[in-house]
C-alpha cells in the first residue's frame, strides 16, 4: 500500500490494477496495454509479492518491460523477495484435490528483470533474505542517465546509509554466510510445503500456491457468515478465540479485499502446527 503513497509525494497519482488468482495475483502486459493512457509514466510491480508469495513469469516480466519501454515509460521493479523463490512442482499441495494448474509453475530461481534490460530500476533491500530487517539497508540499481536524479534524492532525502549498518552487510556475502541464507531458505519452503495444504484441509481455498516470500493469500468465503461478514471480521475472531494471528485483505488493497487473508509463514513450524491446530479446533466443525 505505501507504493501507491510514494507515487503521491510526487504530486503523480497511482492507478491500481485489479488482479485475481486467475493472472497469479500479478501485472500482465495485457493490463499494461489496457490500462496506459497518455497521462502513464511507468509500471511498479513486485515479484515475488506481498501478500501473495506470487512471481510473475520471466516470460511475462519480459512483456511487460517491453510493452512499457514501447510506450516510452519506465518499469520499477520490487525484488525484496527474489532470492527467497521456490520451485512448485511436487511440492505444495501435490495430491490434493484443490490443487490447480497454477501450482504447476516452476519459478527459476534469481531471475531478475535486470536480466531483461538495463532500462529498469530495481529495487531491493537486506530485510528479508539477509535477514537483516530493521536496518533499513536497501539499494537501487537504476540506468545510467537517471544516476545524477538519485544522487539529489540521496542528497536530500537521507544522505546515507548508516555507517553500522552497512560494515553489517558486507558480512551477508562471506561464504559461511550465504550458507546459513539457503539454508534459511530451504526452511522457508519446508514450511511452505506444510502450511499450504493444511489450510486447504481447513477449508481454506488457496487458488495459486506461493512460490516466493514466506506469505500465503487465502481465500476465507467459506468461513464468513451474518456475525463475521468479511475477512477483517474473521481475522479478529480467529485472534480473539484462537490466538493466531493473521491479517486481512484490506491491509493491502482495495480488490475484494473481504475474501482474502494473509497468512505468514516466517515463524517456527512447531508455531506453525500450533496455529492450524487451534484454527481448526476454532473453525472446522
Amino acid at each position: 500500500p505505501c507504493n501507491r503513497h510514494f507515487v503521491s509525494a510526487f504530486d503523480g497519482i497511482a492507478t491500481l490494477i485489479p488482479a485475481g488468482p486467475e493472472d497469479r495475483f500479478q501485472l500482465s502486459a495485457a493490463m499494461v496495454a489496457q490500462h496506459w493512457t497518455e497521462r502513464t509514466r511507468g509500471v511498479l510491480i513486485a515479484s515475488p509479492s506481498n501478500p501473495t508469495g506470487t512471481s510473475i513469469e520471466p516470460a511475462e516480466l519480459r512483456r511487460i518491460v517491453e510493452a512499457v519501454g514501447e510506450r516510452g515509460g519506465i518499469t520499477i521493479v520490487d525484488e525484496i523477495y527474489l532470492e527467497l523463490s521456490y520451485a512448485n512442482r511436487g511440492t505444495a499441495g501435490e495430491g490434493h484435490a484443490d490443487r490447480t494448474a497454477q501450482d504447476d509453475l516452476v519459478t527459476p530461481a534469481h531471475r531478475s528483470a535486470l536480466e531483461i534490460s538495463d532500462d529498469v530500476i530495481v529495487v531491493n533491500s537486506f530485510s528479508k533474505y539477509f535477514n537483516m530487517t530493521g536496518w533499513r539497508l536497501g539499494w537501487a540499481v537504476v540506468p545510467t542517465s537517471m544516476v545524477p536524479t538519485f544522487e539529489k534524492l540521496a542528497q536530500n532525502l537521507f544522505i546515507c546509509a548508516s555507517t553500522p549498518a552497512q560494515y553489517a552487510a558486507l558480512a551477508c556475502f562471506q561464504p559461511e554466510t550465504l550458507a546459513i541464507y539457503e539454508s534459511r531458505k530451504n526452511e522457508f519452503q519446508r514450511r511452505r510445503d506444510f502450511i499450504v495444504p493444511a489450510l486447504r484441509d481447513l477449508g481454506f481455498d488457496v487458488p495459486v500456491t506461493p512460490d516466493g516470500a514466506f506469505y500465503v493469500y487465502a481465500d476465507c468465503g467459506r468461513f464468513l457468515s451474518p456475525e463475521r461478514p468479511d475477512s477483517n471480521a474473521l481475522a479478529l475472531h480467529i485472534l480473539d478465540a484462537a490466538g493466531v494471528a493473521v491479517v486481512p485483505g484490506k491491509d493491502f488493497g482495495f480488490h475484494e479485499p473481504d475474501r482474502w487473508i494473509r497468512f505468514s509463514y516466517a515463524t517456527s513450524m512447531e508455531h506453525l502446527r500450533e496455529a492450524v491446530a487451534r484454527m481448526g479446533r476454532l473453525l472446522v466443525r
